[in-house]
């Protein structure tokens, strides 16, 4: 299947969907720094920057076949973490021009392309303006000729890496033949809600499995049923060079130092990786562990004092016995957390080094690569049905 990349960032949706057996056949990012990251991966791909002046006719003149759409338009409108602007935002109302560009492929190729559309998002969608924004999205979807459509909230802690980072995402089916084919529920997490246009199905009913979390009360979910969750431990492989550099004994905690005047310390996966690390605030997940080191903050008890960006490595004690030394994830850390390959942000097109604090933010805004790996074998099967 040939993919047709929208608000393409680094890649990292690419890259997931091209492991399942995909091909990306043309990229569309407006970001500078990410195109130089995306010009030294796929050096040969026809690109565009700015998607509210690329065209369908555009795209088939250099990939005539598209057979899947994957885009994540800018979140930041239907984020909690924003002012809930909404789809009438300026960042967020961007989806309008990738519903456009779809319509226009779809005119440009007499219905046949594209076949499917794969939209990825931040939670927050579905309760935007109280729910209206995530029917919008529907409703376009099923205007611009949509037969199926299905959605489901995936966490990527559930596909192999320790990051709690779950996301909505979006699969519209418009050509009729995958249309036919397509199971009760397209993606076999423990429950989701498919919504088909020209058939009228009952929603299967699946036990929750005891992998899976909800959100809410209303049935959605976070897991799939294939991989089991990932703690701490996995966090402590991840630092296996610094421990080795440093000769410390390590037992991780992981720290969320993004939040507003408290630091959290949670014994589970990395907490999401936000599109605003590298951006100053300190806003960069954390580590902390026992150390050798000492301390370079006051000793307190029960709660570890504020973090400050001047602090070089920062460090907490938690008693006069034993210091905690606290250390910034690393871009490689980052990258890992969002299962892409060593160093993929590092170099830029010409070679050079590119700067950790776009890496940063090249991680918070990217898509976890195992969950659109996994979600493209599933659409791989219904091709390969006869």
């Amino acid at each position: 299947m040939k993919v047709l990349s929208l608000f393409s960032g680094v890649g990292g949706f690419d890259m997931g969907l091209e492991n399942a057996g995909m091909q990306t056949v043309f990229q569309c990012e407006w970001d500078k720094h990410a195109n130089t990251i995306l010009n030294k991966h796929w050096p040969h791909l026809p690109k565009w920057e700015d998607v509210s002046t690329l065209t369908g006719k555009h795209i088939v003149t250099h990939a005539p076949v598209i057979d899947v759409v994957a885009w994540g338009s800018p979140c930041q409108d239907l984020s909690v973490a924003g002012k809930r602007s909404g789809l009438e935002g300026e960042r967020s109302g961007l989806f309008h021009e990738g519903i456009r560009i779809i319509k226009e492929l779809r005119k440009e190729t007499n219905g046949q392309y594209p076949r499917i559309s794969i939209w990825e998002n931040v939670v927050g969608a579905l309760n935007s303006n109280r729910g209206a924004d995530f029917g919008i999205i529907l409703n376009e979807m099923a205007e611009a000729g949509a037969m199926v459509i299905e959605w489901a909230v995936l966490d990527a802690q559930y596909f192999g890496v320790p990051q709690r980072r779950r996301r909505v995402f979006v699969i519209a089916i418009f050509d009729p033949v995958l249309a036919e084919r397509c199971p009760e529920t397209l993606l076999p997490v423990a429950e989701s809600l498919p919504r088909h246009l020209t058939k009228s199905k009952p929603k299967r009913q699946s036990a929750t499995n005891t992998l899976a979390k909800s959100v809410g009360t209303d049935g959605r979910i976070l897991g799939s049923n294939i991989v089991g969750p990932l703690n701490t431990s996995d966090a402590k492989m991840i630092s296996d060079q610094y421990v080795r550099e440093n000769k410390c004994v390590v037992e991780p905690m992981l720290i969320d130092g993004t939040r507003v005047d408290d630091v959290r310390i949670y014994e589970e996966p990395v907490q999401t990786l936000k599109e605003r690390m590298g951006t100053g605030g300190n806003n960069v997940p954390m580590l902390a562990f026992d150390t050798q080191f000492g301390s370079n903050a006051n000793v307190t008890e029960n709660i570890a004092p504020t973090l400050k960006s001047s602090q070089a490595p920062p460090s907490v004690a938690y008693d006069a016995q034993s210091t905690m030394a606290v250390r910034r994830l690393t871009p490689l850390e980052c990258e890992r957390l969002m299962g892409w390959p060593d160093h993929h942000t590092r170099y830029k097109a010409d070679g050079t080094e590119q700067a950790d604090t776009h890496r940063y933010k090249q991680c918070g805004n990217g898509v976890a690569s195992p969950v659109a790996q996994w979600i493209a074998k599933h659409l791989l099967k219904l091709e390969e049905q006869k």
